[in-house]
């Protein structure tokens, strides 16, 4: 539970690196090395969870976003629109001022990102705002319906942060079911990872670890959490205490919309949370929960082998 996405974020990243993932892990075509053992390289491969082996880093979600980007650009030509494909890595640039950090570095300087970098997007993290400022009105709403179905809101990032993609619309569905292979997919992986979590997260070992780190964050905080999501939501839900509606990541708020002083304490509050959680982790969770996991993994890696097979790579 260390320093890493969303288990929502789990099913949209297989869906890219899995059958890599299987090539990897060998077969029947190639012996693992002299006398049937491992190369050090595969050894290497093997001492990683699953997660590692797929890239289930901020990197590797941008690579995926970057992916989708370049197909709703296409799309939105078919259709007669121009679309400049944002570029993820000077989004992150510009909302953060240094691109590529790890998850670590990230989650460390700005939580999870909800209230420290709460409408701060600007023209060079959205390359299309001034495209649309352009158009009239009714350009503007034809844009915004072949851009993602009339909601401005559900964006690739939006989605991908929530995962949840039955609400996306236009060019934006168009290049993510392109991109993954289909929403049903899509939706099969994300149910058979998510009763994988389900099943780590109801292990004795991992019920035992939880207990012990809401008890830490507890002292830490004076504030009773069951798990690492309810930080990020009670950080949610005290962010639309302040602003109101809450914008999609790199979109400008309105000047005066809200209490700066009150989302700066709250942004203050997101690191320190944030950096307690990971502490608390660390000395709670993260040796049980490494060792349930590896398990899981293993008979989950049986049981889904064939649909595995069936996901298409990143760049196919």
């Amino acid at each position: 539970m260390i320093a890493r996405p969303d288990p929502r974020l789990l099913a949209l990243l297989v869906v890219l690196l899995a059958t890599a993932l299987l090539a990897g892990c060998g077969g029947d075509d190639e012996p693992a090395g002299e006398g049937g053992t491992q190369t050090q390289a595969q050894q290497a491969q093997s001492d990683l969870d699953v997660e590692e082996q797929l890239g289930f880093t901020r990197n590797g979600i941008t690579a995926a976003q970057a992916k989708v980007e370049n197909a709703i650009a296409a799309c939105m030509k078919a259709e007669g629109f121009e679309y400049v494909p944002s570029d993820p890595v000077a989004a992150q640039a510009a909302l953060t001022g240094k691109p590529n950090m790890s998850d670590e570095e990230f989650e460390r300087t700005y939580g999870h990102g909800i209230a420290t970098l709460y409408g701060k997007g600007s023209a060079q993290s959205d390359p299309n705002a001034r495209i649309r400022a352009q158009l009239g009105d009714a350009d503007r709403r034809a844009y915004d319906r072949t851009l993602h179905g009339g909601d401005p809101q559900q964006t690739f990032a939006y989605a991908i942060d929530n995962g949840d993609f039955s609400e996306l619309g236009g060019c934006t569905r168009e290049a993510t079911e392109d991109a993954f292979g289909g929403t049903r997919l899509l939706t099969t992986l994300q149910r058979e990872l998510d009763e994988l979590d389900e099943a780590i997260l109801a292990d004795t070992r991992v019920v035992r670890a939880q207990e012990a780190w809401s008890r830490c964050m507890r002292a830490a905080t004076g504030e009773d959490f069951e798990d690492s999501e309810a930080v990020e939501e009670t950080i949610r839900e005290r962010l639309e205490q302040i602003v109101g509606e809450v914008l999609a990541p790199g979109q400008v708020a309105p000047e005066g919309s809200y209490d700066k002083a009150a989302l700066a304490e709250l942004a203050r509050l997101e690191v320190e949370w944030t950096n307690k959680d990971l502490a608390c982790e660390e000395e709670h969770i993260a040796d049980a929960e490494d060792a349930v996991r590896r398990e899981k993994e293993a008979r989950f890696r049986e049981d889904n082998a064939e649909l595995l097979r069936q996901v298409r790579p990143l760049g196919s």
